[in-house]
């Protein structure tokens, strides 16, 4: 497998995970206590999904050449100018980085409302 799927099938993880979360901030906002218990456990299998697809990604990193380790590192964090072979495997990294900035954004906003002065955030 390479890194590229990877990121593809992390990409869905991610897309469900806010998805699910979009639902649940929904549901908070309605106040139904019933629904919101229904998509914090639905919400489970998506994040392990993410937690393991890192995982997976973290050990192709680990495969390649050492030399190749750390530009690698920084084509998936967006820094630097990616080789045309490259691009959409930049690409790819970057959709993921914005659509986990709004999960986490998204899901502060939940925690906060659902947990009030205990949220995981402050």
């Amino acid at each position: 497998m390479n890194i590229h799927v990877q990121l593809k099938r992390i990409y869905t993880a991610l897309n469900e995970t806010y998805d699910l979360t979009r639902q649940l901030a929904e549901a908070v906002d309605r106040n139904d206590q019933v629904t919101v218990q229904m998509l914090v456990a639905m919400r489970q299998e998506p994040v392990e999904k993410l937690r393991r697809g890192q995982q997976v990604l973290d050990q192709l990193k680990a495969a390649l050449p050492q030399e190749a380790q750390g530009p690698m590192e920084a084509l998936l964090k967006g820094s630097g100018t990616p080789a045309p072979e490259e691009a959409a495997l930049a690409n790819q990294a970057a959709i993921n980085q914005r659509l986990l900035k709004q999960l986490v954004d998204l899901d502060r906003i939940v925690n906060r409302k659902v947990t009030r002065e205990k949220s995981i955030y402050q």
